[in-house]
């Protein structure tokens, strides 16, 4: 995948090359998205919302989710939905945007990113991306507070995780809201940010560990939810069919 990277004035834009002109600054707003007739809907996150819309521009192939940045927890009281400025390749659109890139291209099922801008303001910025919406998908989380999740889907679900993992790639947010499945049964992970590279090592069972803790807050959350314990055996059972080694156990790292 190409991309190019456009500055103009207090604005970096990085955006796909596919892409038939380059994003212009109210196709990252919201609010004009919907006045103009582009918005489909919108989905609730941890931090904030994702805008589902149709895209602007020919190229990107198919819809686009629109997400702003925002922090978490007691400093999102203090600087909101800004970001210290410490340049642009350290900052986390560019990163995620170059991860998902990188990612694409090796074959991994993860959303094609379509674009990222940054606004710098002083010490600050702000940022957006843009990626291409998985179609016909829904995540872990609404499947389960809609029904059962079919023991071939959890088999799944561990398969894809451990492809990821033998390719050294982390999510620092592993859980059953960033796992999509579509309708041909395809497992995709999405929300790559503060995402990265690493070498093999016990990051990996940490990593489910963290997994396996959101499923069960969830399932103290949602008395509809249809997750017992044996759901995560099987996932644990199609990460360790799906590559060599011992199989690993959620309690380990």
């Amino acid at each position: 995948m190409e991309w190019r990277l456009q500055r103009t004035g207090r604005d970096y834009l990085i955006y796909d090359e596919a892409l038939e002109r380059m994003p212009e600054p109210w196709m990252f707003e919201p609010g004009s998205l919907r006045q103009r007739g582009y918005c489909s809907g919108e989905v609730r996150t941890g931090r904030g919302r994702v805008l589902f819309c149709n895209p602007p521009i020919p190229g990107s192939g198919g819809q686009w989710a629109l997400r702003h940045y925002l922090r978490g927890g007691s400093v999102a009281q203090v600087l909101g939905d800004r970001y210290l400025w410490t340049g642009l390749k350290r900052s986390r659109p560019w990163r995620e945007f170059m991860l998902t890139r990188t990612m694409r291209d090796e074959g991994l099922p993860v959303p094609r990113p379509v674009a990222a801008r940054l606004t710098r303001s002083g010490l600050y910025c702000r940022a957006d991306l843009i990626t291409q919406r998985v179609p016909d998908a829904r995540s872990l989380h609404q499947r389960l507070l809609e029904g059962s999740v079919e023991a071939a889907d959890w088999l799944r679900v561990g398969a894809s995780i451990r492809r990821f993992h033998d390719a050294g790639y982390c999510h620092a947010d592993l859980n059953s809201r960033n796992i999509l499945i579509d309708a041909c049964d395809r497992v995709w992970l999405i929300d790559w940010d503060r995402g990265c590279w690493r070498e093999q090592g016990a990051w990996t069972r940490r990593n489910l560990d963290r997994l396996r803790r959101d499923l069960e807050k969830r399932r103290r959350l949602h008395h509809e939810w249809q997750y017992a314990d044996p759901d995560f055996e099987r996932l644990l059972q199609g990460y360790a069919d799906s590559g060599t080694g011992l199989r690993p156990t959620a309690s380990d790292g």
